[in-house]
This record gives C-alpha cells, sequence and structure tokens, in this order.
C-alpha cells in the first residue's frame, strides 16, 4: 500500500495511529460502537458476559485497526476479538448475531472515521485523500474480521459438539457396560430420563456418504415420534449406524411403527427395534435386542426395512441353528413354498392370521374382505394337511423365516 500514500499522508497515519491507541480515545471508540450495537441486539445486551465480551472485542480490534495504519504492519486477529465469537457459539446463539453486530457497528464506524477526517489540521493531506485511505482500510478490516470470526464461530461450535458426542457417548458405553453408572447421573449427563421407559433402535444405512448421518437422524426423529415423543438420545457407532434410545413416561405401543415401513424404504433405511423396558435396565436390554433385531435383518436374503424384536424373537433365538431351521421349514410349510404369487399371498395371509388370531384383523391389516381371508386360510391348512390350530408356532416361525430369508432350496 505504500506506493499509494503520498508522504503527507503517511505521516498523518503515523501520528492518528498515536493517537488513537491511546486508552482515552479507545474507551470513547468503543463506547460509541457498543452503545449502538446493545441498543439493536438485545440478545447480546441481556447477557453480562457477551456485553463484557462485546466491549473487549472491539477494544481490541480498534487497537489492532489503529495499528496498521504503520505501512509495515501486518494485519492480524487479536485473541480478544475471537472471544465474543467463541461465546456466541458456547451460548447456542446464531452465526446470524455475530454477523448482525458488524451490520450494525458498520455505519457507526465510517461515521466516527468521517468525524475523525473532518477534525483534521489544516496541514493534513487532503479530506479525500485521508477520506479513500481510512474507508478503503476501514472496509477491509471490518471484511477481515467477519471472515476470520466466522472461522472461530464455526470452529467452537464443532469443538462443543464433538466434546458433547465423547461425553455422551462414554456415558452411553458405561450405561451398557458393566459397571453402569447410577441413573441421576447418567440423566443428567445425557439429557435423558432414565427413570422412564426405554425402547432402544437401531438406524442403518444401506451405505456412507457425506450426508449419511444427517439422513439416519432423520429416520431417528421419524421413529421417536412414531412412539410418542419429539426426539432421541442418539450415538453414532459407525458410518452407517445410529444407536438411539427413546423415553416415555408409559410404556410405548409399538404398534404405531409398521407405518413407518414405507418411508423408511423411500429413504433406502432400516430400522431395529427393541422391546420397551423401565428404568437402566430397559435402556440396556432393549438395545441388546434391537441389535440382535439388527444382525437377523443383516443376514436375511429379502431386505426389511422394519424389523421387530418382539415379532421375531423366536426366529432370532433359533437362527443360529440355520441346518436345523432349515430343515424345520421344509418339513412344516414346503408346500408353501415357491415362488407362485398366489402362494406368496397364502404366506402372508397365514403368518397375519396366526399373529393376530382374527379373521376381521387380518382383513383390515391386509385390506382384503373377510371371506378372502378365510379361503386363503382354508387353502393353506389344505396344503400343509392340517388346521392351523396345530403346530401354529411352528408354522409361524417358519414363515417368518421364509419372509425374511426365502424357502430353502429344498422345501419347493
Amino acid at each position: 500500500m505504500s506506493e499509494n500514500r503520498s508522504d503527507a499522508l503517511t505521516a498523518w497515519a503515523k501520528n492518528f495511529g498515536k493517537t488513537a491507541s491511546q486508552d482515552t480515545l479507545v474507551d470513547s471508540f468503543a463506547d460509541r460502537i457498543n452503545a449502538v450495537i446493545l441498543k439493536q441486539i438485545p440478545e447480546i445486551a441481556d447477557d453480562p458476559v457477551l456485553v463484557q465480551d462485546l466491549h473487549c472485542s472491539t477494544r481490541a480490534e480498534w487497537r489492532e485497526f489503529v495499528a496498521s495504519l504503520s505501512e509495515d504492519h501486518r494485519l492480524v486477529r487479536p485473541g480478544q476479538g475471537a472471544d465474543l465469537a467463541r461465546t456466541l457459539a458456547r451460548r447456542g446463539l446464531d452465526l446470524g448475531i455475530l454477523l448482525k453486530v458488524y451490520r450494525v457497528a458498520q455505519q457507526s464506524v465510517f461515521q466516527f472515521l468521517t468525524e475523525v477526517i473532518d477534525g483534521a489540521s489544516e496541514d493534513a493531506p487532503a479530506r479525500d485523500e485521508i477520506l479513500v485511505f481510512l474507508w478503503g482500510l476501514g472496509g477491509q478490516w471490518m471484511a477481515d474480521a467477519v471472515e476470520s470470526l466466522i472461522e472461530t464461530y464455526y470452529e467452537e461450535r464443532q469443538r462443543l459438539r464433538d466434546d458433547a458426542a465423547i461425553r455422551r457417548a462414554e456415558t452411553i458405553e458405561a450405561l451398557l457396560g458393566d459397571a453402569p453408572p447410577s441413573a441421576d447421573d447418567a440423566t443428567r449427563l445425557l439429557g435423558h430420563p432414565l427413570s422412564h421407559w426405554q425402547t432402544a433402535y437401531v438406524v442403518r444405512a444401506p451405505e456412507a456418504g457425506s450426508s449419511t448421518t444427517e439422513a439416519m437422524l432423520d429416520v431417528a426423529n421419524a421413529v421417536a415420534q412414531a412412539l410418542g415423543t419429539s426426539r432421541p438420545l442418539t450415538m453414532v457407532a459407525g458410518s452407517r449406524d445410529l444407536w438411539c434410545w427413546v423415553a416415555t413416561p408409559h410404556e410405548p405401543d409399538l404398534a404405531q411403527l409398521p407405518g413407518l415401513a414405507s418411508a423408511l424404504q423411500q429413504a433406502g433405511m432400516q430400522a431395529a427395534i427393541g422391546r420397551p423396558g423401565p428404568g437402566t435396565q430397559g435402556f440396556r436390554t432393549s438395545h441388546a435386542e434391537a441389535r440382535a433385531a439388527e444382525n437377523l435383518a443383516l443376514k436375511a436374503a429379502h431386505g426389511r426395512a422394519l424389523v421387530r424384536y418382539d415379532e421375531e424373537e423366536l426366529l432370532i433365538l433359533v437362527s443360529a441353528q440355520e441346518t436345523l431351521m432349515r430343515r424345520m421349514v421344509a418339513r412344516e410349510v414346503g408346500r408353501l413354498c415357491g415362488a407362485d404369487k398366489n402362494l406368496a399371498l397364502l404366506r402372508e395371509t397365514v403368518l397375519a392370521y396366526l399373529t393376530t388370531l382374527s379373521i376381521e384383523a387380518t382383513a383390515e391389516q391386509l385390506f382384503v374382505h373377510k371371506n378372502t381371508v378365510r379361503y386363503r386360510i382354508a387353502r393353506a391348512e389344505e396344503l400343509l394337511g392340517h388346521p392351523l390350530s396345530q403346530r401354529s408356532t411352528q408354522v409361524e416361525l417358519a414363515l417368518r423365516w421364509v419372509s425374511l430369508f426365502g424357502a430353502p432350496s429344498d422345501a419347493t
């Protein structure tokens, strides 16, 4: 910038820098600018800590600005100037408040600089020369300040998120471990009422990506809403896994969940749900069940968007005995297996009926007439060779297996 300054302007800037860095003028400038800011931004005016940070920041920024009037000075953002950005981030306040500080201050700063120019002595450089110099430097100063403090704000927000995530993960891991903390301590640390009923679930994405976590959180919130609460406790457990818990004063009705299946399919996500349980023990057992349901879904040949442990418990317990299970499926429902669409409808109807034990409820669930349900059941019993009242547990278990894994090759 030296080639753009006359000798007179260089001398004037040096003298003004000395004067403007004196405590009385620094205080006068800061008080004037801050009064305007506090009048227009109540979020800062109502918080004594933010007010203090604002005063320190304005003083520090002004001192740095007047120091920059020297030709050989390199503008460096002072640490005190960043304190306001950090405190706003720690308060959880929006970045827009920080930007408004500089937007509100800008006019007052330029007015102050104009008054400085108007008060220049007769032997000072031409007014227009000082005006271009100060306004140009002032505009660059404000722009640099905003850019630097935005970066500081986001760095602090990220650090806080990382710290909170670490504390949350450590507390959750302790709750799931051999020596869990007290319910009161964990509730305080997590902001999650462990005295309530706990329903755990795992949300899984098909693949990792830059927006995977956000998409999983959307699904987690949808499940929480279906269970009667607004926000779940979550923990990122991997690039594609999100562990979740919701707390409700009463045992939630899992019957509200099936409606989420289509939304999950559209989002390309899976959710595995544990049974609700009370208190810290429910927090642990429901999570273990959700993980078991997830493992079952991962083994399945036919991907299912929503898997509930309470519906698949027997299948989960016996799934380790795959050879014996396939043999049982072939024996119990072999004649119902096959790719034929009509056989698929029979399997779906029988499974729904064995779950509800009601013709009416089955018809309502499948959106068909009651006589259609009766016909399909009669046809299935004919193929099975016995009424559904006999060996119903084995038949239901076998059909659940087929719905997830497909028919064994020797069953058709």
